[in-house]
């Protein structure tokens, strides 16, 4: 077998095992799904459960990981298509939603089900994600603030203002609490975010 369709063949293993396990978390609980019941629902091995995850825990963080992965990634390459201000804060509020309503299962796992010992495993991992996704988010916007189109805010302060709200919209939504249809409850907290963070309220 070429190198090339083996890692692909092993991916595509790879990934049927965690898509399992993220079922098997959500239906059961993390404590009481069981590497057996994440053999039987993605059929592999036990062993090459093992090879590739070394068990539940690891599952949990490489789970973790890739969820922030793909969705740190789509919310870049969002970013990156705006270059007017108002354009890119409404931008990726819009994605954020997106994201959480195609990828409702691994959002609620993100939110959720956070297992202390899986994620202290993969936190040097989580940590270079975070910094890299911090970096070039500080990268588009500080212009913005420099000219003094949005207004200067410390870094944690402006993610709490920007995806906040609808952040604590989502889990209300992937709760099932929500009484705002989606795609309303996307325009006006795109909208709510651009009033936020711009500097003059005038425009």
């Amino acid at each position: 077998m070429p190198v090339t369709t083996r890692a692909a063949s092993t991916e595509k293993r790879r990934r049927k095992i965690l898509e399992a396990a993220l079922h098997c978390f959500l239906e059961r609980g993390f404590t009481a799904a069981t590497a057996e019941e994440i053999r039987e629902r993605s059929g592999a091995s036990i062993g090459s459960i093992y090879h590739h995850f070394g068990g539940k825990e690891g599952l949990a963080g490489a789970l973790h990981v890739e969820g922030l992965r793909d969705y740190q990634a789509g919310f870049l390459h969002e970013l990156r298509r705006h270059r007017g201000a108002r354009s890119g804060v409404e931008a990726v509020v819009r994605y954020h939603l997106r994201w959480v309503h195609e990828h409702a299962d691994w959002a609620r796992f993100l939110f959720h089900l956070r297992e202390a010992e899986a994620v202290q495993a993969v936190m040097p991992e989580l940590r270079e994600l975070n910094r890299r996704f911090a970096a070039e988010v500080t990268a588009w916007i500080r212009p913005h603030m420099r000219a003094g189109v949005i207004t200067p805010l410390p870094a944690d302060v402006v993610g709490a203002v920007w995806i906040g709200p609808a952040q604590q919209f989502a889990r209300q939504w992937l709760a099932g609490h929500a009484t705002t249809a989606l795609p309303k409850a996307t325009r006006v907290l795109a909208a709510a975010a651009w009033r936020s963070l711009r500097a003059d309220t005038r425009t």
